[in-house]
């Protein structure tokens, strides 16, 4: 019988309780919608347009955003280059009228007409070795600019998780802040009935504003994580809401079929970028070598003077004997030594970022297999709906509730954040083997 009165009393209090949860909710979702208006981020227009997941968001920056396309312009200018390297040198054309004397006293002579028509030739292959070396700096800006698109791709990804990992914050602190709510109007209930002190609703009310503060900021991070999205991704309308779909999930580098020993330091970029320049270097000095010998030109004249009727071909070149190109010679000469250390030192620096990037990737992932097996989740939410069902039957003391709600919060944070780091090193590792495509593995 009295385990029937308490069920019946538990029951009259959850009624009277769901009254005043209405009331307080239907306040808080408007101060929510207010706070989603000012950030710009309206749930509602949300839900009207499309959502982007992180290919769409890649195709989309890549084809939009104007830092990106700037530097794909370098290309062209490479391209251009090249067919600058590959012309040949012009004629030239001169033509002369003589009529005057050569002084004021002499008399006006017969006119004199004169053609010549000069020609420089390429004795010595400079012209092919110049083209040559534009294809290699060609080559090399080709490289450098899928470097940039690496590290470009690594940073849009960057923020995509982060902000898939802000979102996550927000879900389970407004779901604290409802819980929060809903006890804190159970509380004051039991205290005017005199069950409890309104000590301990004070107390409630204060750790309801520290997890209001929480929320808020996880909001205005998420703003800021949506502005680098739009430069990024090149959306210049600011009131055109960004949709981002997908859920901070964890998926095993074995799901992803990644194996973390498959990897070539060679295919890197930015490595690729530097022996190819290296090579332009060695070609260059051998270019400069080439330029020694002058070009030879050679000419052919006409002239006419009167009855007189003259054609000739003559030659003519400059004679290096003073400037050999010495100076060029030995600077090409230093700048591929220069460029063969830089190779080595980025060779290096290459395989200590990828350990690097491999052991934080192992230690993110082990610990996150590890949280899979216990099943985390599942206890963490099964030991905060017993703790917060006791308190609310009045088995338990606020103390008590409050320190598994608290435990309840920080072990759902510390999930997240394991989460997102994961996924961070795992855009990471990509990142330094220079392989940010999937498909690609």
């Amino acid at each position: 019988m009295k385990h029937l009165i308490r069920y019946l009393l538990i029951l009259l209090l959850g009624f009277m309780t769901t009254a005043v949860f209405s009331k307080e909710k239907a306040v808080y979702e408007l101060h929510s919608k207010d706070e989603l208006f000012y950030l710009g981020e309206d749930s509602r227009a949300q839900d009207s347009k499309e959502k982007w997941n992180l290919d769409e968001l890649e195709n989309f920056a890549v084809a939009s955003n104007p830092l990106y396309l700037r530097e794909k312009q370098n290309i062209g200018m490479a391209r251009g280059d090249v067919i600058t390297a590959s012309l040949y040198y012009n004629p030239i054309v001169n033509m002369q009228q003589q009529f005057m004397g050569a002084s004021s006293k002499a008399a006006t002579g017969l006119p004199e007409t004169s053609v010549i028509y000069n020609q420089p030739f390429d004795m010595s292959g400079v012209i092919p070795q110049r083209e040559k070396v534009a294809k290699q700096e060609f080559l090399a800006t080709i490289a450098s600019f899928r470097d940039f698109d690496r590290l470009f791709r690594l940073r849009l990804r960057q923020n995509f998780w982060t902000y898939l990992y802000v979102t996550e914050q927000i879900n389970y602190q407004k779901e604290f802040l409802e819980n929060y709510q809903d006890l804190l109007d159970l509380t004051k209930l039991r205290a005017e009935k005199g069950d409890i002190s309104f000590l301990e609703y004070d107390r409630l009310a204060l750790e309801r504003v520290q997890i209001e503060r929480e929320y808020r900021n996880a909001r205005i991070l998420r703003a800021q994580v949506v502005k680098n999205l739009r430069v990024l991704i090149g959306i210049s309308d600011i009131n055109s809401p960004l949709n981002i779909k997908g859920r901070l999930e964890f998926i095993s580098t074995k799901e992803f079929g990644i194996d973390l020993n498959d990897f070539d330091i060679e295919e890197r970029p930015d490595l690729v970028a530097l022996k190819i320049r290296q090579q332009r270097e060695r070609m260059n000095i051998e270019l400069k070598k080439r330029e020694i010998i002058p070009p030879l030109t050679l000419g052919v004249e006409f002239l006419n003077k009167g009855n007189e009727n003259v054609a000739g071909v003559y030659a003519a070149t400059p004679l290096p004997l003073f400037d050999r190109k010495q100076g060029e010679i030995l600077k090409s000469e230093e700048s591929y030594k220069k460029l063969g250390f830089d190779v080595d030192a980025k060779r290096n620096e290459i395989l200590s970022e990828i350990s690097a990037a491999i052991k934080e990737l192992q230690a993110r992932e082990s610990q996150l297999l590890d949280y899979q097996k216990m099943g985390l989740l599942e206890k963490n939410k099964e030991v905060q709906e017993k703790s917060r069902l006791a308190y609310i039957r009045g088995a338990s003391n606020l103390v008590t509730f409050l320190e598994a709600e608290k435990n309840y919060l920080s072990v759902l944070r510390s999930y997240y954040e394991i989460i997102y780091l994961y996924y961070n090193a795992l855009e990471g590792y990509k990142a330094s083997i220079g392989k940010m495509d999937n498909s690609e593995f």
